[in-house]
């Protein structure tokens, strides 16, 4: 007996194939459908002659990889969502994993928690980093590392939603608002999602560049108002800071595959088809956040509250533009990674909660928060 998986489950053929899809292979019951699928990289690496019968199966009988994401018609009845996906998103829950809301009494004053389900109107795609994974001609869709769940990143919502605020309210807008407007936006922003990337002492580069370059007689009065806010000096530099906004990763409860088949321009006959991993329309998944405005601590308490108020506005605004109008996917310039309109939500506060009902109505249904 081997004690590597790959080794001691190991095959070359289309039946070891067919046994460790129906988990059947070698006597063994594995019935974990990741643990599956890297077993059939493995397959597939072994016999060259087998690697597209891995993917796909057979053409009529189907079999593969294929068949334990994809189900025609009803992504539901997959065996990666029966068998993986329903099962992990309970024990997630069980385990308090799936952003449960906070005891805000124990924040400081103006927090707020803002939480709402959706569904998908649009496939959403966003690439995994598993290197070992079927065969090159699977993308496979970014996962949870423990519970296998498709998901996406908090880092990918914060970068998602900070492009999208920074496109409606500076991009947008650079040429109606003047140097000190753009200035106090620019600010706010970095209040919220912290130091802008690409802010070194010497120079600019990346994000932070780009803003200089939309309004270069704004930076000036940026700096400023930074270096007065964290009490730095003028020989100093900026600050590395947290913003405001705390984000929860989004755990879907659906998989399915889009299949991209290249034509050769001489045949016009399809060459290799590209199989893309993705959550199906449909599939609902549940965003968090948390806004802590801890350097206010201390402050005025009117301040404090004019300041949550407004800031939660300018959220709802971008979190309505961003799922509704651009999208938060791989691939959102082709139309991938929408919501759909009706939500179930709620914003959470020290006072009691707002009910969130549709994204285009975000922005008014935050003004009744009461902070």
């Amino acid at each position: 007996m081997s004690y590597d998986l790959y080794v001691e489950l190991g095959g070359e053929s289309q039946d070891d194939i067919n046994a460790l899809v129906n988990d059947q292979h070698r006597d063994y019951q594995n019935a974990d459908i990741a643990a599956r699928i890297r077993l059939l990289a493995g397959v597939a690496a072994r016999n060259e002659c087998v690697r597209e019968y891995t993917v796909s199966g057979d053409r009529k009988l189907g079999g593969g990889y294929k068949s334990l994401v994809h189900d025609r018609g009803n992504p539901d009845n997959t065996k990666y969502a029966k068998e993986l996906i329903v099962p992990a998103l309970k024990q997630m829950e069980e385990l308090g994993l799936k952003g449960s809301v906070p005891d805000l009494k124990l924040l400081p004053l103006g927090s707020w928690f803002l939480q709402f389900t959706f569904a998908l109107d649009k496939p959403w795609m966003s690439k995994d980093d598993d290197l070992f994974y079927v065969t090159d001609s699977v993308n496979p869709v970014c996962k949870d590392k423990v519970f296998k769940v498709p998901m996406m990143s908090a880092a990918g919502w914060k970068g998602l939603l900070r492009w999208t605020a920074m496109h409606i309210r500076l991009t947008m807008k650079k040429d109606t608002l003047t140097s000190e407007q753009f200035a106090q936006e620019r600010f706010r922003q970095t209040l919220l999602f912290g130091d802008e990337k690409g802010e070194e002492p010497e120079q600019t580069k990346d994000f932070a560049a780009f803003l200089d370059g939309l309004k270069p007689d704004a930076r000036v009065e940026y700096e400023r108002l930074l270096r007065e806010h964290y009490n730095v000096k003028h020989n100093c530099p900026l600050p590395h800071h947290m913003g405001r906004l705390i984000f929860y990763p989004t755990f879907f409860n659906l998989i399915d595959v889009e299949v991209i088949n290249p034509h050769s321009r001489e045949t016009k006959a399809g060459t290799h088809p590209i199989y893309l991993e993705c959550v199906p329309a449909g599939a609902e998944g549940t965003f968090s956040l948390l806004y802590v405005p801890f350097d206010l601590i201390g402050r005025d308490m009117e301040k404090i509250h004019r300041e949550a108020a407004e800031d939660l506005r300018i959220i709802a605004e971008a979190i309505s533009t961003m799922m509704l109008t651009y999208g938060f996917s791989a691939k959102r310039t082709s139309g991938y990674g929408a919501a759909e309109d009706e939500i179930h939500g709620k914003v959470q506060t020290r006072k009691g909660e707002t009910l969130l009902t549709r994204l285009s109505r975000m922005a008014q249904e935050v003004r009744n928060v009461d902070l």
